[in-house]
């Protein structure tokens, strides 16, 4: 199977993602949405807020909602990792919401994969993966969830701003 790489315009040979631990599984995160991968921090949170945000975090003077991805897939409310979670901050690319960047929620340190047109990606075929998941793969010998943008990114209309 060939995805490479999704919506890409140009032929790309070669793509840097990250594996990253959301708790319950492991997305694939191509590199070129990531922003920015921060410790964990102090969160701002509200009552006005959907159950699977976890609260806002500062970063680099924004203010950007932090999403527990887990929770949005299985329609739950959000949970804290704890002392090992991280936050990846990802870039937003669609229009309609108010939100330039968005973060989830990880658990530990997530790393690199990079995935060749040659890669070996097979389908996992599981019917119901959730909400926001693209696809299922095992990659490189690892079982990854592929998230669908576009939907988290509507999810993202759910948010109000932060003031």
């Amino acid at each position: 199977m060939s995805l490479f790489f999704l919506d890409k315009q140009e032929v790309v040979e070669k793509i840097d993602c990250l594996a990253v631990n959301v708790g319950q599984s492991q997305l694939l995160v191509p590199m070129p949405a990531v922003a920015e991968i921060v410790l964990n921090q102090a969160r701002i949170t509200s009552d006005k807020l959907p159950a699977w945000v976890a609260g806002w975090i500062e970063w680099r003077h924004l203010n950007i909602p932090l999403i527990d991805f887990t929770a949005v897939q299985l329609n739950r409310d959000a949970k804290d990792f704890g002392a090992s979670t991280r936050i990846l901050v990802l870039n937003s690319y669609s229009e309609g919401h108010s939100h330039r960047y968005y973060a989830i929620m990880t658990k530990g340190f997530p790393h690199t994969i990079s995935v060749e047109a040659s890669t070996d990606m097979t389908s996992q075929g599981a019917e119901d993966l959730g909400n926001c998941v693209k696809i299922d793969l095992a990659v490189q010998g690892e079982d990854l969830l592929l998230p669908d943008f576009q939907e988290i990114e509507a999810y993202l209309k759910q948010i109000p701003l932060y003031f």
